[in-house]
């Protein structure tokens, strides 16, 4: 039998969830039930899929370009995961982000896979210290700046983007970084990776 405890804190999730809901646009909610049910419509999941989309740990989106697409249309932003509570891995891959600020709020993030999409900036990483892995390759990002503190960062691949300099990816990396991928990039000199190389400890691997 169901303590009333229990019974609260059931009904607390669902009302949050719902509230949840209620705030996505229309291109998530298509993407949640295109996603979870292999449906194209914005109409609800029903309870039982909506508390399990709200409270999974793991999320993905793959675009309709995608090797393993479950999408049909791409997605420009990743406002639509915004308050999901529980969320450790995140996958955006093949739509058109062009910024992913809204990341800032994923505090217990742990994967995060937005490569070949449209993003300018890594803005919103900066304060998400849980990160271990991060593919952001085949973009338009030109600074590793905001990965500046991220020193549990494991794997980190940047390839293919306008990154001309290494700034951002320090000492404080040393111990922990050992799959770094941000070869080639057009604009990245291959006498910068080396001087990198040689003053970091770390060694920039090419894809």
């Amino acid at each position: 039998m169901e303590s009333p405890t229990s019974s609260l804190r059931a009904e607390a999730q669902i009302n949050q969830a719902n509230a949840w809901w209620d705030g996505l646009t229309d291109a998530w909610k298509q993407a949640f039930n295109e996603v979870a049910l292999r449906r194209s419509s914005t109409d609800p999941l029903g309870e039982e899929m909506l508390l399990t989309v709200f409270t999974s740990p793991n999320h993905r989106f793959a675009g309709p370009t995608a090797p393993f697409p479950n999408m049909s249309f791409e997605l420009e932003d990743i406002s639509g995961l915004v308050g999901v509570p529980n969320m450790e891995l995140v996958v955006v891959i093949h739509h058109k982000l062009s910024h992913i600020r809204e990341a800032s709020s994923f505090a217990n993030m742990r994967s995060l896979f937005i490569h070949n999409n449209q993003i300018a900036s890594l803005e919103g990483l900066e304060g998400l210290a849980q990160l271990k892995e991060i593919y952001c390759n085949v973009n338009q990002i030109d600074s590793l700046k905001p990965l500046e503190g991220l020193t549990n960062l494991h794997t980190l691949y940047c390839n293919y983007n306008l990154i001309s300099n290494l700034d951002g990816i320090g000492e404080q990396h040393a111990d922990t970084l050992e799959n770094f991928y941000c070869m080639p990039n057009p604009n990245l000199k291959e006498s910068v990776a080396m001087r990198f190389e040689r003053e970091v400890g770390i060694r920039c691997k090419k894809a």
